[in-house]
This record gives structure tokens, C-alpha cells and sequence, in this order.
């Protein structure tokens, strides 16, 4: 049973070098941040069952630190593995498993295999998880109206209309920006009221359900002609799900999935003040249990303790290429770095004509699989801004680097 890691949270990480809820992230702070999630917001335990499995180990790791990369910010010049890892993509810790096997496992930055960390909007792709159960089980209707299951958005006229698949594929026309370089987008407002950052002055902190019954009232575009990435979706998400099995989004997860993951570490769910659990980048776990979690997608829906959460054709339905979802996702900013690129069901399409698909976090946070290969990495990082151009080469160059690895380790 889940149960409460900080009732009332204290929002300073470090009151001597005071690091607080209004600088957790600025750069010099997120080595630290991101590792004490707890001490910023009301946070619960997901228990992680009795079952616990130990990630299998490959005989000889890869030789990842012998390798030579091309410097992103200098091309002409090349710089070790680590120097790429720490100064380059500012990773904190990194795991790859090849053939059902653990070949690198690394840690920096001050993290330890026992810390956890916010894998941030990892945490969406995982609750996409709970979603395609629910599909599966006929309790959710990818075509059914949003609003059957969270009734105060049928109460909106901008929402008639919008399916759940729609959302789920973030193309539900909704007006929202989450520019992270405009203080004046719709993510500020609603991070501040979600509890990431302190409020504004004079402003209300409403809590995730209600910033978004307030707030996304509009609409920007017909649903299903555009994407357009809105965190706030995947919390809608959550009411579904919370709709659908009549328990709290925490339990969901918790009984639905992380307890048949075999987990080493409870994990560690931040909700907003009032208890709504923040479904969209609020999840911390330890870099191996961040493993497990990923193990089911690059094994056919089976987790590591054999159990099958899921049917196999979603993780092939992820990673298989199609021209209308690249034409959606490409239509309003096209994606410099992955041309080819399509988004579904909350996961990247990164290359899906090499079967290659990801979760995506802030600040360098990602589980990225490649089913051709049989490989799959997850990694956890402190890269200085929210997202950006740099960022995702740093994270194609690994990616592609990876699954060089593992062709030759055929």
C-alpha cells in the first residue's frame, strides 16, 4: 500500500545554500533538485510489491567508455564517452540493456544507484501504460468523448467533440502553449499551481483539475488536425483513469503496474496540494527501477517477472512508422533533429523506420528503444535548459551511438 513520504512539504532542499521552490532548476541546482523532489511537494509512495527481480547482467559490459564521440558544439573535434555524458548531455546516470542483459550501467553528477530521480514527462509515457490496459480491458473508448469520463470537460464547449485518443495523442485542438522560454505561456500558470514553483503575487494556487477546468477553455485548432504538446492532457488522462476504475491515479499505477515490474525501490509519486497526483512529469524512481518500468515495452508487454502487462502489439504500434502521424506532428514546428518524426499515445517516434521510439523527459530524462536491435536505454540528466535543439542531438548522437554497439554485438 502506498503510503505518505511528505504531508506538509517544507519547500527548501537546502536552506544553506538556499535552493528552494523557486530555483530547484536553475542549472547549478538540479544535480541536487531533481533528486529531492519530496521536500518541494505533497508526495506518496508506489509500493513496490513483494516481487522484486534483479536485472540480469551481460557476462563482459560494453566498452562504452572507449568510445569516441563527435563533439556536438565543435564537429572538427571528438571527446571521450564520459566528457560527452557529463559536459555534452549533462547525464546523471545512464543504463543499457542489450538481448535481455545489462551492458553499461554509470553513474555522475553525485547520483548513486539508491538515489531516485523525476524522470519528469517519462511519467506520461508510463501512464500511457495504464490507458492501453484500460483499452484493452474495454474500460476506455479511444473514440469515445473525453468528457464521458471527466464530466466537467463536457461541461466546456471547447472540449465537445475531443476524443480520448485525440488526447492521448496531444492533437485535442485545445489553446495552450508550453513555450518553456515565454514566462507567458500557459505551462508558467499552470506549473505555479500544480506546486512547482511558488505563486505568483495575488495569484491562486488551484491544483492540477482545476487550473485546467479554469484555463483550457478554448480551442485553437479542430482536434486531430495538429499536435500540439499540452502536459496539462495527460493529467486529463489520469481523471480518466480514476473515472474508469472508481480509485485514486496513485493506486492505478501502483496496483495496474509498478507492483509487477520487479522493483527493487518504492517510488515516489508528487501530487498537487490537494492530493490530485501530478500525472504529466511527477514520478521519481531509481535508474534501475526506471528500467524495469521500460522492460515490458522491448518485450512484447512482458515485464521482467514474466507477467504480461500489456498486449505486443503496442510497443510495435509505437515504433512503426506512418505518414498522416508525421504529417500531424510535423505540421505546426516541424522537428529539426528527427525529420521523420511522429508522436503517439504520449512516446516519441524518433525513427521508426529503424523501429526506434522514446519516452522524453526535461533536462535530459528518457527511456529510448530499439526493437530491431533488441537494445533499450533509459538515462536520467541535469542538461541546464528544459529541452532544445542541443539537447536532442546530444541524445540522437548516444541513441545512434548505442545502437551501433549493438549491431556489432550481434
Amino acid at each position: 500500500m502506498s503510503r505518505i513520504i511528505t504531508s506538509q512539504p517544507t519547500l527548501n532542499i537546502s536552506p544553506e545554500l538556499a535552493i528552494n521552490q523557486s530555483n530547484w532548476d536553475h542549472p547549478e541546482h538540479l544535480a541536487i533538485g531533481q533528486l529531492t523532489m519530496e521536500q518541494l511537494f505533497k508526495t506518496v509512495s508506489v509500493d513496490r510489491g513483494c516481487n522484486t527481480m534483479p536485472l540480469p547482467q551481460a557476462d563482459q559490459h560494453w566498452p562504452l567508455d572507449d568510445e569516441i564521440f563527435s563533439d556536438i558544439l565543435r564537429p572538427e573535434r571528438t571527446i571521450t564517452a564520459e566528457q560527452f555524458l557529463n559536459r555534452r548531455l549533462f547525464n546523471d546516470a545512464l543504463l543499457i540493456v542489450h538481448r535481455g542483459k545489462v551492458v553499461h550501467e554509470s553513474y555522475r553528477n553525485g547520483m548513486s544507484a539508491q538515489d531516485r530521480h523525476v524522470i519528469h514527462s517519462c511519467t506520461k509515457s508510463l501512464i500511457s501504460i495504464l490507458v492501453r490496459q484500460a483499452v484493452e480491458r474495454r474500460l476506455l473508448d479511444p473514440s469515445a468523448e473525453i468528457g464521458a469520463y471527466v464530466p466537467e470537460l463536457a461541461a466546456l464547449d471547447a472540449w465537445g467533440s475531443v476524443t480520448l485518443q485525440q488526447v492521448w495523442n496531444m492533437q485535442a485542438g485545445i489553446n495552450y502553449s508550453e513555450d518553456y522560454t515565454d514566462p507567458g505561456a500557459h505551462y508558467w500558470s499552470y506549473a505555479r499551481s500544480a506546486g512547482y514553483y511558488p505563486p505568483l503575487a495575488g495569484e491562486s494556487v488551484l491544483g492540477v483539475k482545476k487550473w485546467i477546468f479554469n484555463n483550457l477553455t478554448e480551442r485553437s485548432q479542430r482536434p486531430g488536425e495538429e499536435f500540439l504538446y499540452n502536459s496539462c492532457l495527460t493529467n486529463v488522462l489520469g481523471m480518466a483513469l480514476e473515472s474508469v476504475y472508481r480509485q485514486p491515479l496513485v493506486e492505478i499505477f501502483e496496483q495496474q503496474f509498478y507492483r509487477h515490474v520487479g522493483a527493487e525501490m518504492d517510488g515516489y509519486f508528487n501530487t498537487d496540494h490537494l492530493g490530485f497526483p501530478i500525472a504529466e512529469g511527477q514520478l521519481s524512481l531509481s535508474l534501475r527501477d526506471f528500467a524495469r518500468c521500460a522492460w515490458a515495452l522491448a518485450n512484447e508487454g512482458r515485464s521482467l517477472t514474466g507477467e504480461h502487462l500489456f498486449s505486443p502489439e503496442f510497443p510495435a504500434m509505437l515504433a512503426t512508422p506512418s505518414v498522416e502521424a508525421q504529417k500531424i506532428y510535423q505540421r505546426l514546428q516541424p522537428d529539426k533533429v528527427f525529420p521523420q518524426g511522429q508522436y503517439s499515445h504520449q512516446y516519441w517516434g524518433v525513427d521508426t523506420v529503424q523501429r526506434q521510439f522514446s519516452m522524453l523527459g526535461i533536462h535530459g530524462q528518457f527511456a529510448w528503444f530499439d526493437l530491431d536491435n533488441d537494445v533499450f536505454a533509459v538515462g536520467v540528466g541535469s542538461f541546464p535548459q528544459q529541452d532544445g535543439e542541443l539537447m536532442m542531438l546530444c541524445l540522437k548522437e548516444l541513441w545512434q551511438r548505442i545502437s551501433a554497439q549493438a549491431k556489432i554485438q550481434r
